[in-house]
C-alpha cells in the first residue's frame, strides 16, 4: 500500500536556502529552524567568525576552512557546525560558523587560520543565547544567493530538511498545529531519531482516540509530541537513551 505521505526521495537533497525564486524572508526563516534544529542536539555551541584578507583568498576559503577544520577536529575542538558566508562592500569573503565543540583559545585560532590562509582577524565566542545565534545567522542568509550556507551531516542528521517537510506535511494531513509540529520535531531531534513515514503515519491516527489525560500519559492523545513518540518506539522494540536534552 502506497504511504499516505507519498514516497521517499534518497539520495543528498540540494539546499532550499539557495534557490533564487525564494524571498529574503523565506531564506532567513528557513535558515532560523535549520539553526535551531542543531541547537536541540547536546553540546557546547560557540559562534566563529573568519575574515579574509585579500580578494585573491575568496578562492580558497573552502580549501582553507576544511583545512582548519579537521586540524580542530582531530583535537576533538570543532565538530558540527552550520555556516553562512557574507560578502563584504569591499568584495572580502567572511564566513559566520557555528559550531559544537570545546573551548579554543582565540590566540590559538588566529594564529591557526593566519597560517592557513594569511588572515589573522577571527571573532569567537561562546552561544549563552539560542534564538539569538540562529537570529544572527538567519539574518546573513536573508541578504540574498551571495549568502551561501552549508551545514556538516552532524549538524542535525544527512537529509534533516527533508525529515522536516515530511513532519509538516503530516501535521497538515492529520491536522496538528504547527507548535505540535515544532515540538514532535525537538524531541525528534534530541533523541537523534530520523522521522519515517510509517511513524509518522501512526503517530497520526492517535488523533481518534479521546484526549483523556490517561490517554495522553500513555501516549494516545492527540498530541504530537515526546510521550507519543516513546509509546511508538516502545511497540517498534526500539531502545531509546532518554534524557540527552540540550546543554
Amino acid at each position: 500500500m502506497e504511504s499516505l505521505l507519498g514516497k521517499t526521495e534518497s539520495g543528498a537533497f540540494s539546499s532550499s536556502l539557495d534557490n533564487e525564486f525564494i524571498t529574503a524572508r523565506q531564506r532567513g526563516r528557513r535558515m532560523f529552524h535549520r539553526v535551531m534544529s542543531g541547537m536541540e542536539k547536546p553540546g557546547q555551541l560557540r559562534l566563529l567568525t573568519l575574515t579574509t584578507a585579500t580578494p585573491a583568498g575568496n578562492e580558497l576559503f573552502q580549501k582553507h576552512f576544511r583545512m582548519l577544520r579537521m586540524r580542530l577536529l582531530r583535537r576533538g575542538l570543532l565538530l558540527d557546525y552550520i555556516r553562512c558566508r557574507e560578502v563584504t562592500q569591499s568584495g572580502l569573503r567572511h564566513e559566520h560558523i557555528l559550531f559544537r565543540g570545546s573551548y579554543i583559545e582565540q590566540v590559538y585560532l588566529s594564529h591557526l587560520w593566519a597560517e592557513i590562509h594569511g588572515a589573522p582577524v577571527v571573532f569567537i565566542q561562546r552561544v549563552s543565547n539560542k534564538k539569538q545565534a540562529a537570529g544572527y545567522l538567519a539574518k546573513y542568509a536573508s541578504k540574498g544567493l551571495a549568502a551561501r550556507t552549508a551545514y556538516s551531516w552532524g549538524w542535525v542528521w544527512r537529509g534533516f530538511c527533508h525529515s522536516w517537510k515530511l513532519v509538516k506535511k503530516a501535521g497538515w494531513l492529520y491536522e496538528y498545529t504547527i507548535a505540535d509540529c515544532l515540538t514532535f520535531w525537538r524531541w525528534c531531534v534530541m533523541v537523534s531519531y530520523k522521522p519515517d513515514e510509517r511513524m509518522l503515519e501512526w503517530i497520526g491516527r492517535r488523533r481518534c482516540i479521546p484526549p483523556s489525560a490517561a490517554n495522553v500519559a500513555a501516549g494516545l492523545g492527540p498530541i504530537l509530541g515526546p510521550h507519543c513518540y516513546l509509546t511508538y518506539a516502545n511497540i517498534c522494540g526500539r531502545r531509546i537513551q532518554f534524557g540527552c536534552g540540550p546543554v
